[in-house]
């Protein structure tokens, strides 16, 4: 009876609580925000220090606006010569074994598997210690790094003057390269094609 009687009454002392009673019980994220800001406690406030200012994402790119630096500048080279000066490259690994020819812009990677080799699509990087072409290979990444530093073939022990690093999704793997041979010219002393013949 007695249990019956307080919950009965409870409501009634609910609501006999006066506003600044409820107002004294919230938590402070649940109170109302002070919409007009004080201006002598923004003046009394100390002066931030930008070092511990938190980090602000630049709202450019330095890929898109280059970034400006005070003083003189001079240019200084960033690539090496020998892979800057190549346009065409071959490069290849033992166990697994691997082939990838690249030239303007496709790659054509060859495997025991597949040895006609599979064409894709690749966008050159030069950088300072030599070049990388980077494209996908079904889904994930595919890159050659080529670098200008002397290779023994593991297998065959012929040295190459370049080094590869061949990435396939997941697996890296190394191996040898070299610039790629150009196609053999046409012989003078072929005979030309006639017109008629297709």
């Amino acid at each position: 009876m007695k249990l019956r009687f307080a919950l009965a009454l409870l409501p009634l002392a609910l609501a006999a609580c006066d506003e600044q009673a409820m107002q004294d019980l919230r938590m402070p994220w649940d109170q109302p925000l002070d919409a007009t800001p004080d201006p002598q406690a923004e003046a009394e406030a100390e002066p931030v220090d930008p070092m511990q200012r938190p980090f602000n994402a630049p709202e450019v790119s330095p890929t898109q606006v280059p970034i400006e630096v005070e003083g003189n500048r001079s240019a200084v080279a960033t690539a090496e010569s020998q892979t800057l000066n190549t346009a065409a490259f071959f490069a290849r690994g033992n166990e697994p074994f691997w082939r990838v020819d690249v030239a303007n812009g496709t790659a054509k990677y060859a495997t025991p598997e597949n040895q006609s080799g599979r064409n894709i699509a690749v966008n050159r990087l030069v950088y300072r210690q030599g070049v990388e072409y980077v494209g996908e290979l079904n889904g994930g990444p595919f890159s050659l790094n080529i670098r200008s530093v002397n290779c023994t073939d593991t297998m065959s022990g012929e040295a190459f003057p370049m080094t590869a690093t061949l990435r396939v999704g997941a697996r890296r793997l190394q191996g040898c390269a070299g610039p790629a041979q150009a196609a053999p010219a046409a012989s003078a002393d072929a005979p030309a094609p006639r017109p008629d013949q297709s």
